[in-house]
Parts: C-alpha cells; sequence; structure tokens
C-alpha cells in the first residue's frame, strides 16, 4: 500500500499535479443547473405553443374537408412543437443528473417532476398568451413554419372557398351586412352576412383583422359567410 502511495505521490510531483479550486466546482455546478432551468422554460414555452395551437384548432371543420375525425387530428397535430418539448425534457434530465446531487434522484422520479413542472409553468405561460404570440411571431416571419410545425397549413385549409372555408384579413366596411377581405392569397373577396350569421368567439369586424369564415362561394369573387370566427382561436 505504501508504494502504491510513493507512485501516486511521484507522479503528482512529476507531472506538477495541482488540486482545482472550490471555484471551479462550484461555477460547473452552477452552470449545470442554469442549463437544467432553461431547458425546463424551453420546454415549458414549447408545451405553451403546442397548447394554444390544439386548442385554438376547429376540429370541427374536418367534414368540409372530407376527412375522418382522427384523420383531422393527425393531420393538425403540432409535431414540431411536441418533438421540441420531448427534447427539452431529456436535455433537463440530462443537466440535472449532472449537478452535483443529481446522482441521488431516480431517472422517472426526476422525468415526472420535469413534466409537471413544464406543464405548471406552460400553463401560467399560455395564460398569459404566449403561447399565440409565438405562433404568430414563428408564422409572419418564419416562411417554412406553417408546413413544418403540423402536416397541414393552417392557411392553406383557410383557403378552400369552394369547400366553404375561407380566410384573410379584413380590408373595408362596405355596410352593415357587407365586407371585403384578402385572403391569404392576395384575392379580395365581398363577403355577405345577415341576421342568421353566427359570431363565435371575440370576432371584430373591424379594419385589418383577421378572421375565418365558413359558408358558400356565391360567385367567383363573392362569399355568404354563414359563421365567423376570429382567427386566433376558435
Amino acid at each position: 500500500m505504501s508504494k502504491f502511495c510513493d507512485k501516486v505521490l511521484c507522479k503528482i510531483k512529476e507531472e506538477k499535479i495541482e488540486p482545482k479550486p472550490k471555484w471551479h466546482f462550484l461555477l460547473k455546478d452552477y452552470f449545470v443547473w442554469l442549463a437544467f432551468a432553461v431547458s425546463l422554460i424551453v420546454g415549458a414555452l414549447a408545451f405553451c405553443v403546442a397548447l394554444s395551437i390544439i386548442l385554438d384548432n376547429d376540429w370541427d371543420i374536418y367534414r368540409y374537408l372530407s376527412l375522418s375525425p382522427a384523420k383531422h387530428i393527425l393531420l393538425s397535430l403540432p409535431y414540431i412543437w411536441i418533438f421540441a418539448i420531448l427534447l427539452f425534457l431529456g436535455l433537463a434530465l440530462y443537466n440535472y443528473k449532472h449537478t452535483k446531487s443529481g446522482y441521488r434522484s431516480g431517472t422517472f422520479v426526476v422525468l415526472g417532476l420535469s413534466v409537471v413542472g413544464s406543464v405548471v409553468l406552460g400553463s401560467v405561460f399560455h395564460s398569459l398568451g404566449m403561447g399565440r404570440k409565438i405562433d404568430r411571431i414563428f408564422s409572419q416571419n418564419i416562411p417554412l413554419y406553417q408546413n413544418v410545425h403540423c402536416c397541414c397549413n393552417r392557411k392553406d385549409i383557410w383557403t378552400q372557398p369552394e369547400k366553404g372555408l375561407l380566410g384573410g384579413r379584413i380590408l373595408n366596411i362596405r355596410k352593415e351586412d357587407e365586407f371585403d377581405i384578402e385572403d391569404f392569397g392576395g384575392i379580395i373577396w365581398q363577403i355577405e352576412k345577415n341576421n342568421e350569421t353566427l359570431i363565435r368567439g371575440p370576432v371584430l369586424i373591424i379594419e385589418n383583422e383577421e378572421v375565418k369564415l365558413i359558408g358558400e362561394k356565391r360567385t367567383e369573387k363573392r362569399f355568404r359567410a354563414r359563421e365567423i370566427r376570429p382567427w386566433a382561436g376558435k
């Protein structure tokens, strides 16, 4: 045993090995904890956006698209955000396991707590409207975003007047029962509505407001609305 100790001491002297200061280990531990917190927060934001997309999706329009309810659900799920949730939950677990006391907790316990933390924090973010804001920012600034976050482009779905679905931005109000909108393909439509037109959600029939319409195409650029919904939400 003494010979082994002598060899170790000799090696330390030869290679001039010096003990690392305490602050080095503390800094490393703090960095890992910070990485864990960031992973958890970003995962919560991803959950927040996914929740907003799921709650805002028009699950009842599958019959206008000639789809079964199951196929419509599969096409509408926000896969990129679901993947982001799983990715950052995995990173949170990895980072926690590399903290000073991470070895003491079981993998499923840490994963479970991370999931609960992401859901609770993500729900708070959703209540503050952050999910819709993030989704809108991505939609406006990343051209391929709509095609990536789910299997179908939401704007394409609502640019099918021949199937009774039309969405766009209100340009002007002609009179009480008529207004013009510009659809997502740049075409201007004259919209008719009447007392039987169902108004869903907090819809504002004002200029520059984006809306979704369910109804029927009357002529080439004229559409009768049976139902009007806000673009964000039902």
